[in-house]
Parts: C-alpha cells; structure tokens; sequence
C-alpha cells in the first residue's frame, strides 16, 4: 500500500515539472487534432477599383457684384476648373453647374456651363448666372459640381461672392393734379397717387420714405399760397384718412424733408405689381385758403415737390 502511494506521487511531480516545457502552439496543435477543431481558418478577398472620381481644384470670377438696378437683371461670370485622372474626356460637360446660395434668398444658378478649354485631365468651365436687384447683399456661397460619365460626382462648394448693395426706387406719377377746388374748402385729394417701386435690395424701413414739400405760388397773383403745412402725406387712403394727421396722415412742412409715417419700402420684386417692392402716398390738401384767388398754383417758383428714401 505504501509503495503504491509513493508512485502516484512521483507521477503528479513529474507532469508538473514537464509542463511548463510544452508550448502552447503545440498544446493548440495536439487539442485540435484530439478534438478535430482547426486552429485557423482561410477566406478570399475581392477588390473592385472603379475609374477616379473629378476633382473641382479652382473657382475664379469672384469679384463683389454691383446689381442693375430693376428692372435690368445682373449677369455674373464665374469660371471653375476641373482635374480628373482618367482624362478630360471622360468629364460629363452637360453636368457642370454653379448654384448661388444664401439664407432667406431664392436660388440662382447656371445648369448650362460652356467648357473653355480642355487638355489632357484638366478642363475649365464658364457659367453665366443670372441674379435680380433684390437678391440680397451680402456673401453668397458658391457651389461649383460635376459629374463624369461613371456618375462619379465632385461639388465645390468652399468659395462665395458677394453682392453689393443698392440703394434705389422709381415713383410715378411725375404730377399730382387737383381740380376743381374751392378756396376755403376742406380735405380735398388729387385724381391720382404716388407708386413708389424699390429698384434696389436695401429695404427702406418704417419712416424713411421722406417728402420734401415746398409752397404753390399763384401763377398770375404770385402773392397767394397754397401752404405747404397744409398738406398732408398717409400710406392710406379712404374717407379721408390721408388728410387726418392725428391718425395715419403726416403733415407737410415748407422745403423740409419729412419722413411719412408707417411708410416702408422693401426690397422685391415690383413687376409682379402686387404691393411686393412698392409703396403708394396719398396727398390731401387739408385747407384752402379763403382769401385765394382763382388761378393756376403750382411748384415753378419755390421748386419740385421731392421724395427721398434714407
């Protein structure tokens, strides 16, 4: 019994001494083939590589616009240059476009670009956008893209040009007429009214539509007056609101430049001819003097009557 005990003592002794000196590479090995699993596994790998997509390297023409006023349009020319690796002709030309963004203003863009030249893998583009003068002043983004014939598309969109601004309006009609009027009468108004339109992208704000108006000399009698004090200017018109200066109307003063109440001119488009871009004025003669005599009052001595916006 006892030497039994000292054998299986030497066996425990003698697999603890050996192993440490078996590696695990060949442990791995010898349990892999005891088990029939694989240490390792093998796979293939396909790579497709297509043709090199474009690259938009330069966009030129980017000095700061000055817009026609309206209603003229604004032709800006701005050239991009295109490199791509399979050649120039491999650029699909119908694709090359520039857009013109900004907050809060429509898109403006040219999808018809002309090639200038080409050689090799460069081409160059030139594109005619057309912008309005109430596109807003400011610095438009500039985005050049091109796509080749593999539908590979490359934008450029890290460059922006800017538009001036512009500061203009048109009025019609040249001559208020008022007829028929009776000295030491009330509240009369011309046959027609005044229609501003802003030709330019600076919104003119509350109050700064101003009207310099001048006394009417009597033309025979130059000695009466229709007094310049006595007329009024409103944004409004009916039951004699433009003649009521405690409410909307805004009285007149002598060779003085007098902004309109409530008046306003923003920028837009004014051809559309929906109060978009325009302002109207209504004149009422408030008092016309009893001691007037009849004849012909008129601006010939003192100057024009002249409407500014500030």
């Amino acid at each position: 019994m006892k030497k039994r005990n000292i054998a299986l003592t030497i066996l425990i002794i003698s697999l603890i001494t050996i192993a440490p000196l078996i590696s695990a590479g060949f442990f791995s090995e010898t349990w892999g083939k005891i088990t029939g699993k694989a240490s390792s596994q093998s796979f293939t790998v396909n790579v497709t590589v297509t043709n090199s997509p474009p690259r938009i390297y330069a966009i030129t023409g980017l000095s700061a616009i000055t817009l026609n006023e309206g209603p003229s349009p604004t032709y800006a020319t701005i050239n991009f240059s295109v490199n791509d690796s399979d050649g120039a002709a491999n650029l699909n030309n119908a694709s090359a476009k520039i857009n013109l963004t900004r907050g809060g203003e429509a898109l403006r863009y040219d999808s018809l670009c002309d090639v200038k030249d080409y050689q090799g893998n460069y081409s160059n583009y030139t594109c005619n956008i057309t912008l309005w003068w109430f596109d807003g002043a400011g610095p438009w983004t500039v985005h050049a893209n091109i796509t080749d014939l593999n539908g590979n598309l490359a934008v450029n969109g890290s460059q922006s040009i800017t538009v001036n601004t512009l500061t203009g309006f048109v009025m019609s009609p040249s001559t208020l007429n008022f007829t028929n009027l009776v000295a030491g009468s009330y509240n009369n108004t011309p046959i027609n009214h005044l229609t501003l339109n802003n030709t330019g992208n600076v919104d003119i704000t509350t109050g700064n539509v101003q009207v310099n108006a001048t006394d009417l000399v009597g033309e025979t009698t130059p000695n009466r007056f229709l007094y310049a004090g006595n007329f009024s200017v409103s944004t409004y018109t009916g039951n004699s609101i433009e003649c009521n200066i405690t409410a909307s109307a805004t009285q007149m003063v002598n060779k003085t430049f007098t902004g309109v109440v409530l008046s306003a001119l923003d920028a837009g488009n004014y051809t559309i001819n929906d109060g978009t871009g325009q302002e109207k004025l209504y004149t009422c003669l408030r008092e016309v003097g009893s001691e007037l005599t009849q004849q012909q009052y008129s601006t010939y001595k003192w100057g024009p009557w002249i409407v500014q916006v500030v």
